[in-house]
């Protein structure tokens, strides 16, 4: 098949995905990478815990820099992922539990957490300045089951700042390179059943921007979950009210679980991959063809490419990417090529 970002360029569009050491360490993982991307985000590269693993907070560039360098030398755009995320925290910083309203326990003084934040922010925006085009600034703020009236996820920086945290982020990224585009990423804004998420989310967005908060757009994750099943009335109905707000949309961690219990999900027990593939991509088809209509969804991503490299497959998923473990597309990449086509020609 065609490359698939120059595809979406002919569309208005950029075409990435998630990118991990393995395009350094697997050739043939790099090589579908070169042909097929035009702009990566880095999973973990730039996440906290990997970046500071230690509480003297000295960093640990290697695993970024490294990413970074390799897509610089390959043309390809970077999208840092994440600064601020009340998950994935160094233990150092934070111990997670099930027990609320912090749901942990913050291991550090809240004025020398203060500082830390802000100096990760400044620190990590200001190295990769000019080399890093977009950044994903905030990570997931919303989680209803967390019990706060505002239902934003109650952890870390929530402990912190309050929800402040999500405003002093923004701002300090600005400061450090005003010509980074800013966006904020959320989860399960696709699914049946989470209309809370989705008016919760859009009430945050709408508060930063009524205190001039520098937000230039939204990462829609997008892993979809065929036993929760997707709403098209809610992604459209929210992708719209974003539209009239100005900011720009990114699917940002498209995947596709397909094995479950319910909606439209085969038995977890499924080993037929013509089937699994079929659904996958009907399911691929049927979202895509919404959400590419919207002109402000500038940029698809996938959260990796090959199904081998995939989170799901340790959480019993199979065949959830575009293309399989040989580095050949599977029918969900065609549909991807398709929407991507039917965009232009619409």
């Amino acid at each position: 098949m065609d490359s698939l970002n120059a595809t979406a360029l002919a569309s208005g569009m950029m075409f990435g995905a998630a990118a991990g050491p393995q395009v350094l360490t697997d050739p043939q993982y790099g090589a579908l990478y070169q042909q097929h991307c035009g702009i990566i985000t880095t999973d973990i590269a730039l996440k906290w815990s990997t970046v500071r693993p230690t509480a003297d907070m000295t960093p640990n560039w290697t695993q970024a820099d490294a990413l970074i360098g390799w897509a610089e030398s390959n043309g390809i755009l970077v999208k840092g992922h994440n600064l601020a995320w009340n998950e994935y925290t160094p233990a150092w910083l934070w111990t997670a539990s099930t027990a609320g309203p912090d749901y942990g326990t913050l291991n550090v003084p809240i004025e020398d957490a203060k500082r830390f934040f802000d100096q990760h922010i400044t620190e990590t925006v200001s190295r990769y300045a000019g080399r890093i085009a977009v950044w994903d600034v905030v990570n997931e703020p919303i989680e209803p089951a967390h019990g706060r009236a505002d239902l934003m996820r109650s952890k870390t920086w929530m402990k912190v700042f309050g929800p402040d945290y999500v405003e002093r982020a923004f701002r300090r990224a600005h400061a450090a390179d005003r010509d980074a585009k800013l966006l904020m990423n959320e989860q399960s804004l696709d699914r049946m059943g989470c209309e809370k998420n989705r008016i919760a989310f859009l009430a945050l967005v709408d508060r930063l921007l009524g205190r001039g908060v520098p937000i230039h757009g939204i990462g829609f994750e997008s892993h979809l979950t065929l036993w929760a099943g997707v709403t098209r009335e809610g992604v459209m109905w929210l992708l719209e009210e974003l539209r009239k707000r100005g900011l720009e949309v990114h699917i940002s961690e498209l995947d596709i679980a397909s094995l479950g219990s319910s909606n439209t999900a085969l038995p977890a027990t499924t080993t037929d991959t013509a089937l699994i593939d079929a659904r996958v991509a009907e399911a691929a088809r049927s979202y895509l063809k919404d959400v590419l209509s919207f002109p402000h969804v500038r940029t698809l991503l996938t959260w990796q490419l090959v199904d081998k490299y995939s989170w799901l497959i340790s959480k019993g998923q199979k065949r959830p990417l575009p293309f399989d473990d040989t580095y050949q597309p599977k029918p969900m990449a065609f549909e991807i090529e398709r929407a991507l086509q039917n965009r232009r020609a619409g």
